[in-house]
Parts: structure tokens; sequence; C-alpha cells
């Protein structure tokens, strides 16, 4: 019995992780697969930079949404309720986009798909966190990415493989199949999380201890805020791409080459091996700086675009594996929910300052002033993120 409880604890094998991962594989295949057509339907629809920035603005206003609904357990719903209602939304967003014939269409739908995700994604990360030890946390939560971020790749390859065959909006309907999947799935995982939520590994900890936890927290989440500055959505780097050289089949190349560098990424931290979540943010924040360089000296140079995307997708599944894992250790049992909700709101908030400003450089045809832009804010984080782990260790 101890030795089926041990492999439990290794994070990448536990029952809730494989459930959860493929809940999360079917949606990203489905939302992944939209994402892919979204900008050449948007295009079509007569958007423009802006108008996809004012998309991503109103699904992070939306997705703010959804966590400040998810982070009281007091609020309407059971945490198990709250992710299937959070994956349900998503996954029924996607398809209803082929019905849209105005660009406010599908700024609307993406918001409610947004607002789902902000529902569902800090109610399963608490109950991942107050289920697995801490230190299975980087695996199981790289394992979940690993499994996202598969669907992420397999998702756009059939848009990309389809996109001159079929049109944007019937493979916008074929969403709806993974979607399914995806929704079937997350009601067995939470029925799981429910089971395995009655026995709980939640450590005692001094109040004095929480008290200087909280510090560090409250400095971690503010360098991720400066952080998720620079993540700028895969959607908008592959639109401007994709505007400035009309080279859409290379446009949507780039992505998957960022899907498979997320997935590589994301099984080599899977292992055994133990990992600071500390060591994970710094070397993704770092490799981020490094990817937004690349595309802010490449000047639409294919070639740059392609190693931009591909340290982009590293320095995402680092960073997010790494802030997730961090923020279990830095809260305490009681208050974890509230801690993952802000850590969703952190990173929505960060990409609401600066997206506005790097569009409407790009407006204005100043590609590389927005990336260097965006390089500058993650180079603040790093900064700060010093300061929060100096706290921490004190």
């Amino acid at each position: 019995m101890n030795t089926k409880k041990e492999s439990f604890t290794t994070g990448r094998n536990h029952p809730l992780t494989i459930l959860f991962g493929l809940t999360s594989l079917f949606a990203d295949f489905s939302y992944e697969m939209a994402h892919v057509v979204l900008p050449l339907w948007l295009l079509q629809l007569g958007g423009t930079a802006m108008t996809l920035s004012l998309l991503e603005i109103v699904s992070e206003f939306c997705r703010i949404g959804g966590s400040l609904t998810a982070r009281s357990s007091t609020g309407p719903g059971s945490p198990g309720g709250r992710i299937r209602l959070g994956y349900a939304l998503s996954m029924v967003a996607s398809p209803l986009m082929a019905l849209a014939w105005a660009p406010w269409h599908l700024i609307v739908l993406k918001g409610l798909s947004w607002f789902g995700k902000g529902i569902r994604g800090p109610s399963r990360d608490t109950l991942l966190s107050l289920t697995l030890p801490a230190s299975a946390l980087p695996a199981s939560f790289a394992t979940i990415r690993a499994l996202d971020q598969t669907g992420g790749i397999l998702g756009p390859l059939f848009a990309v493989a389809f996109l001159g065959t079929l049109s944007a909006p019937t493979l916008l309907e074929m969403t709806a199949l993974p979607g399914l999947a995806c929704v079937w799935l997350s009601f067995r995982a939470t029925r799981r999380a429910r089971i395995a939520s009655e026995h709980p590994d939640i450590p005692v900890i001094p109040t004095e201890k929480i008290r200087k936890s909280a510090r560090a927290l409250f400095l971690f989440l503010s360098a991720h805020l400066l952080i998720r500055m620079g993540l700028f959505p895969a959607t908008l780097l592959m639109f401007q791409f994709g505007k400035n050289t009309g080279q859409e089949r290379m446009m949507g190349a780039g992505f998957v080459l960022a899907s498979v560098a997320h997935v590589l990424c994301a099984i080599l931290l899977t292992g055994d091996r133990k990992r600071s979540p500390w060591t994970l943010i710094f070397a993704g924040a770092s490799l981020l700086v490094l990817a937004l360089s690349c595309l802010g000296a490449g000047d639409n140079r294919t070639d740059f675009y392609l190693a931009g995307m591909t340290l982009w997708g590293v320095s995402e599944v680092l960073v997010s594996v790494g802030s997730k894992s961090l923020t279990g250790i830095l809260s305490d049992g009681a208050g974890r929910l509230k801690a993952y909700s802000w850590l969703e709101i952190s990173g929505a908030s960060g990409m609401l300052l600066l997206q506005p400003v790097v569009s409407e450089m790009w407006d204005r045809g100043k590609m590389a002033d927005g990336f260097w832009t965006g390089a500058a804010a993650a180079g603040a984080g790093l900064l700060l993120l010093a300061v929060a782990h100096r706290s921490a260790r004190k």
C-alpha cells in the first residue's frame, strides 16, 4: 500500500493529473484549432490588429471576472461544478464562432470562453495542490501542460492541413467534436477529485511562516504581472506576422513549432527529479526576454519569427509550471483558492496593461518598439522576482 501511495507522489502518474491532463488535451485541441483559424476569420470579417487587441483585452477582463467568481469557496456551486461549467462554456464558444458575421461577435464569444477559463483554472489548480505533496506539484502541472499542449499541436496541425480545403467557419464548427470529449472527461475528473479531496495532504504551517509567505507571495504575484506583460497571446503574434508577410501557412507553422517546443519542455519537467519552482520561473522569464528580442530584431524575417516563437513556447511552460507550483508552496490550505485566483488575475492584468500599447505601436508600423517594450517589462519582472525570492528565503 505504501508503494502505491509513493508512486502517486511523483505527480505525473496521479489519477487526477492524468484525468485533468486528458481534459486539457481535448480542450486545447478544440480551442487551439479555433485559434489558428481565428486571425484569418477576423481578417475576412474586416478586423485589424487593434480589433484583435480589443478581442484579447475583453477576453482578459472576462478571465478576471471568472477568477473573481471562483476565488470564494462559499460562492455559487461546488469547485467541481465550477470546473465543469468553465470547460463547458469554453467548448461551446469555439463552434459558435462559425456563425459570426461581424468582428464583435468573435469578441463576445472569446470573452465567454475566457470567462470559463477564469472559473475553472483556480479551482482545478487548488484541488491538485491540496491533494498532492508540494514536491510533486511541478511534475503534476508539467504533465498537464504536456498533455494540454499535445492537444495544442494536434488542433493547429489539423487546421493547417485543411486550411486551403475547408472554410474557416467549417473548421470552427468541427471544434465541437473534441469539445464534447473534453466536457465528458471534466465530469470524470471532478468526480475523482471529490473522492481525493476527502483526504488532502495539507501540512500544518505555523502562523509566523504564513505571514512571511504572504509577503513573498505578494512580491511574486507582482513580478508575475510584469512577466506576463511580455507573454503576448500567440494569436496576436501570428496575426501580425501573417498580416505583414502574407505567409498564412508559415504563420500557422510558427504556432505549431511553439507548441512542439512547449510539449518537449513540459515532458522534460515531468520526471521524478525535484525542481525548484523559483528556478523554473527565472529560466522562463529570461527566455521570454530573449524570445521578444528575436521577434523585435527580426523585422518580420521568417527565421527570427520561428526562433522567437520557439523560445516563446518554452518560456511559457516554464513560467506557468513554476508559477502554479510556487503558488501552492507560498499559500496555506485555507487561502489557496484565493492565491490561485490572484495568480490568474495577475496574469490577465499583465496582458491587459501592455497589449493596447503594443497593438497601437504595431498599427503605426513600429513592430520592434512593441517587442522591446515587452522585453523591458519581462526584465523588470525578473528583478522583482529576485526580491521575492530573497524575501521567501528569509
